[in-house]
């Protein structure tokens, strides 16, 4: 079992500097959860916008490691590359996917777990919530879809 999810790091992207209230920036992780506990399995990761190591503990929440920045034993994108498939490394190049993803097509891969959904990308056009997804069919089988989630209630 797993989770894609958020933490909130301490720094402020450059273009909120200047705001009265800052808005944190948020690091999508992607979590294992513990079949018997459904707890997480603690892992470290780095802030992708300041470098901070944070501990993730739970679902949306970790713990900033003061004086720790970009830790070096933290897994990286080129660590997960190696035991992935040459095309779906090039499928995730091109969607300039971060490690949280390639960690949960590990995942998928590691464990057959086929068929499989990631989604790579979400836009929000107007009403509708337009979805870039990623489906794994096999280790070197995948397809590419797009799909918009409508949040319009209609009226009879």
């Amino acid at each position: 079992m797993s989770q894609r999810h958020l933490i909130e790091c301490h720094c402020v992207l450059p273009i909120y500097k200047n705001k009265k209230n800052p808005v944190y920036h948020k690091i999508s992780v992607y979590s294992k959860i513990d079949k018997n506990s459904g707890k997480v399995l603690p892992k470290y990761v780095n802030c992708n916008n300041c470098g901070i190591t944070h501990y993730v503990v739970e679902i949306c929440k970790s713990e900033i490691k003061l004086g720790n920045e970009d830790i070096a034993s933290v897994r990286t994108v080129s660590d997960i590359k190696v035991s992935l498939p040459e095309k779906l490394v090039k499928i995730l190049e091109e969607y300039n996917s971060e490690i949280d993803i390639y960690e949960e097509a590990e995942d998928a891969i590691e464990n057959n777990l086929y068929p499989k959904n990631i989604v790579l990308s979400r836009e929000i056009i107007g009403e509708d919530q337009n979805y870039k997804i990623l489906k794994l069919l096999g280790y070197d089988k995948y397809r590419i879809l797009s799909e918009i989630i409508s949040t319009t209630i209609l009226e009879e």
